[in-house]
């Protein structure tokens, strides 16, 4: 049993050797990296988003009284004036409401003249009662009587002027109706949409429920693209921003634009999993062929720099203060428990790979401009990935040569 015993223990040490053996083997070779030259380049930080494309100006035309629809003038992509007739709603109801409210106002005012004769002859007919009191040749009751006349005679006229305007009033809002079934164009522009054929029954709207939109004129010479950005983005987007718009149905050719609204409330939807924000970009250059609704891909440049220190993007890394070198020299007194990450990049130095803190401002597509830590003329392992993980500070590295692209 003790013979056994040793056996075990023996082996034991044995496979821990090999180990230590391999472990410090491992340790001791070289890394192999990728490494790329700190160059100044001129940086353009630029923030992506879809949505689509829409007439800055755009009408849609309701009917505000219910009626069938007799004539539509206009076709889907007709070129329209401001004033052109449109659609005609059946007039016969309104014309009759028309007629009548006048005919109403030309006894209001014919009762307003007969009310204006009354009132003279019982203010003359007063008159001359008191001229007949004054001279005894008539009694109080006399006076009192006339009196009463011409008081209920001005009560009348002023009854015959109220409904004068009542009446006028209400023809201007008959009239003002009958109008509104001769619709016209209010701007210049494309019917981008209609919605109705002859013979239909148009609808207005109320309050909880929406009319009939018969039709959308849009004027297509300015020309905007509506897209939705994340929370993190939006808050570098500022108005006057240039952008670069690409739609789909052009994939091809892209478009100049500039930011002219920037949306402070987020974009509510169900189930909706982060924030967004509206961005619109007026689109500067003339489209052809477009159509409201096309989807569109916009570039937003929102930061430039000239000549900037910068490094590729994979380069920068983090590392806690207590995995550096210089971390047990400079901070065993400071109190520091070493969990504190601190942003950098590897620069090589011979055949060794040191831990450098940087300092980063914008970012590009492939690059980030460095601020502070460099001076433009290192050279920084920038791959593969893993490795620029796994590396520790002062680790020997070996720089392999980037395969040619073919």
């Amino acid at each position: 049993m003790r013979k056994k015993y040793w056996i075990i223990l023996a082996v034991v040490i044995v496979v821990a050797a090999l180990v230590a053996v391999n472990l410090k083997a491992k340790r001791g070779k070289p890394l192999p990296v990728q490494t790329e030259k700190v160059e100044a380049r001129d940086l353009s930080m630029v923030i992506s988003a879809s949505g689509s494309i829409r007439p800055k100006r755009q009408v849609d035309i309701s009917a505000s009284t219910i009626g069938k629809v007799t004539r539509v003038a206009v076709k889907e992509g007709d070129l329209v004036k401001k004033g052109q007739f449109l659609i005609q709603i059946d007039p016969v109801q309104l014309e009759s409401t028309v007629e009548q409210i006048r005919a109403s106002l030309e006894a209001a005012q014919a009762a307003g003249i007969s009310a204006e004769v009354q009132l003279k002859k019982a203010e003359s007919d007063l008159g001359r009662v008191r001229t007949l009191f004054e001279r005894e040749l008539a009694t109080e009751q006399d006076v009192e009587r006339a009196q009463t006349d011409y008081d209920v005679s001005v009560s009348n006229l002023d009854s015959a002027r109220n409904q004068v305007r009542q009446q006028q009033a209400l023809l201007e809002s008959a009239r003002h109706n009958l109008r509104e079934v001769t619709i016209t164009s209010g701007m210049d522009g494309i019917v981008t949409r209609l919605n109705v054929e002859e013979g239909e029954i148009a609808i207005m709207g109320t309050l909880n429920n929406a009319g009939t939109v018969l039709m959308t004129v849009a004027d297509l010479s300015t020309i905007e693209t509506e897209v939705e950005v994340d929370e993190t983005e939006v808050v570098n987007i500022r108005i006057g921003n240039r952008a670069k718009v690409t739609l789909d149905a052009f994939p091809d050719t892209s478009y100049a634009g500039e930011v002219t609204e920037v949306g402070n409330s987020p974009i509510l939807s169900s189930g909706q999993q982060g924030v967004d924000f509206k961005v619109v970009i007026t689109i500067t250059d003339t489209i052809p062929d477009v159509r409201p609704g096309l989807s569109a891909d916009a570039e937003i440049t929102v930061a430039e720099r000239e000549k900037a220190v910068s490094i590729p993007i994979q380069s920068l890394t983090v590392r806690r203060e207590k995995d550096l070198k210089d971390y047990a020299a400079a901070d065993s007194t400071s109190g520091s428990d070493g969990e504190k990450e601190i942003e950098g990049v590897f620069t090589v130095d011979r055949d060794r790979a040191n831990f450098t803190p940087v300092s980063v401002g914008i970012s590009s597509q492939k690059h980030f401009e460095v601020l502070k830590g460099l001076k433009g003329d290192e050279e920084v392992v920038s791959g593969n990935f893993k490795a620029i993980r796994d590396l520790k500070d002062g680790q020997r590295i070996k720089v392999e040569k980037k395969a040619l692209k073919k």
